[in-house]
């Protein structure tokens, strides 16, 4: 701690660049600022959202035509609508769902193409340094980016669009590329920035770098946030369906180098791999795992369960007072994640009381959160100690202009406007399970059941040979009831669809 502050001391020397940014921290403080650019500058984002997710957990129903509409049109706007696109989703209504996802992706693309805000770049912004990091207009995580055109791909299935499905999860499959990409990017401006400025690190502080070890455990259960099995293995059963076997075997092997564990996911890998004649990859899978590699009865109807269970973690404030020579105590927030680690509860499957099988893990949101946070450390590092730099700059410009009332109303303001950046997607699940089975052609009553329901969930299924159907179900936070839906997957192709989805390859 010592060390740290005798180096924001040197930094609290600089000119230029610092000195822009502390006049206009000055400044604001002074006259006060009005028009933040985002909705949670001031107040943090849970406490904002957190009614909504009630709602959805206790089966309230939303009125969309009032939900959240002025923080779907702020600087804020992708997160937003993001989140109601999957209250809507979740609640049965894919048309708002299916806009709402158009227009955030709509935002993320002409944001992207317009670079109008790095969330590494450490001028890009003066509010931000001057104020906080939710003066950022929200960009989405990669993982979030990801699970926006996954969400997508489900609605169009349940318009009955195949190929636009297959559009969606072709465009997840990029993002999952290019959020690696970007990461690295950022990560080196960060480190470039801090070179040039010659600026100390807040992981310096034996408090902050101790708060983040708490994640370490967390962020280790997953290699890192862009990628995901459950969007790999989604996309692998509708390039099934789209009769793609060579596109469908290559997102199952991906899924599987993610989440190898996953029991539905090794057998797949090993049918298709039979099917396809890959003898190697095929030995190679059986000699691991063990799994039977056999066919799907052409007879049967193709069934899978996707079970999402809870609500993703909430990201919470540490606060921690740093000593600046002359000046006091500065305080810096830091977003961090303090939730628990518990394991997942499988949903057990019957028919006419006979167990067809329970669901197995295939993706754990709350560990990609937490390493999407972790991997985000350098940036926020690097402009967390600029506008601390600054903020030094600034208290001792109103010390030096009013004296002690001056500091006084500074070290105050510094208070106020320190707010560690909480938001991010909080009502993607906790985790997400798996169950394929093959069942006769004909009418089905699925039985749903948990330790954690309040009673059995019933689901009536209607399938034909050769079929493929999907049953989404969703336990929206710790509700005692289930979501659930059942969409069909109709491989027929009209011109246009097929059109829309040869012009994305």
């Amino acid at each position: 701690m010592k060390r740290f502050g005798q180096r924001i001391r040197h930094a609290v020397t600089a000119r230029g660049f610092l000195g822009t940014i502390a006049l206009c921290l000055f400044t604001s403080a002074t006259l006060g600022l009005t028009g933040c650019a985002s909705t949670s500058t001031f107040t943090a984002y849970p406490t904002k959202i957190n009614p909504m997710l009630s709602s959805v957990q206790t089966r309230q129903k939303i009125d969309f035509s009032q939900c959240l509409l002025s923080e779907c049109k702020s600087n804020d706007a992708i997160l937003y609508n993001m989140e109601r696109g999957r209250f809507a989703q979740i609640q049965g209504n894919a048309d708002v769902s299916m806009l709402d996802f158009t227009v955030a992706m709509e935002k993320i693309k002409l944001n992207d193409e317009k670079a109008i805000i790095s969330l590494s770049d450490i001028g890009a912004n003066l509010a931000a340094t001057a104020v906080n990091d939710n003066a950022i207009p929200y960009q989405g995580a990669g993982y979030e980016r990801v699970m926006l055109h996954h969400y997508q791909a489900l609605n169009y299935l349940t318009k009955n669009d195949l190929e636009g499905a297959g559009v969606e999860v072709r465009r997840a499959n990029a993002e999952q590329e290019d959020a690696l990409k970007r990461h690295e990017q950022e990560l080196e401006k960060a480190k470039k920035a801090t070179r040039e400025k010659k600026m100390p690190s807040p992981m310096d502080s034996e408090e902050v770098a101790k708060a983040y070890a708490q994640m370490d455990e967390v962020a280790g259960k997953v290699k890192n946030s862009f990628q995901n099995a459950y969007t790999f293995y989604l996309s692998g059963f509708i390039y099934e369906a789209l009769q793609q076997p060579n596109d469908a075997y290559i997102d199952y092997k991906r899924a599987l180098e993610i989440y190898p564990q996953n029991r539905y996911l090794q057998r797949d890998a090993a049918r298709l791999a039979k099917s396809l004649g890959m003898r190697d990859d095929l030995k190679a899978i059986k000699g691991r795992f063990k799994v039977d590699a056999a066919a799907i009865p052409a007879d049967k109807a193709d069934i899978l369960v996707l079970f999402e269970e809870g609500f993703a973690p909430q990201k919470q404030e540490v606060k921690i007072p740093l000593p600046v020579k002359d000046l006091g105590l500065l305080m810096i927030a830091f977003p961090i994640y303090q939730e628990k680690w518990t394991s997942h509860n499988a949903l057990l499957v019957e028919r006419n009381g006979e167990k067809l099988g329970s669901t197995d893990p295939i993706c754990d949101f709350r560990a990609l959160s937490v390493k999407a946070l972790k991997e985000q450390i350098p940036v926020l590092a690097t402009r967390q100690v600029v506008r601390l730099a600054a903020k030094a700059i600034a208290t001792k410009m109103a010390k030096d202009k009013g004296g002690f009332l001056g500091e006084l109303g500074m070290s105050a303001w510094n208070g106020l406007s320190e707010n560690a950046d909480l938001r991010s997607w909080v009502s993607l699940p906790a985790n997400v399970q798996v169950l394929r089975v093959a069942l006769p052609a004909g009418s089905h009553q699925l039985t749903l059941k948990q330790s954690s329901l309040a009673a059995a969930i019933e689901v009536p299924v209607q399938v034909a040979a050769g079929s493929k159907t999907i049953v989404h179900v969703v336990r929206a936070g710790n509700g005692k009831d289930l979501y659930t839906s059942v969409i069909s997957l109709n491989a027929g192709k009209s011109a246009e669809k097929t059109a829309r989805a040869e012009k994305v390859q």
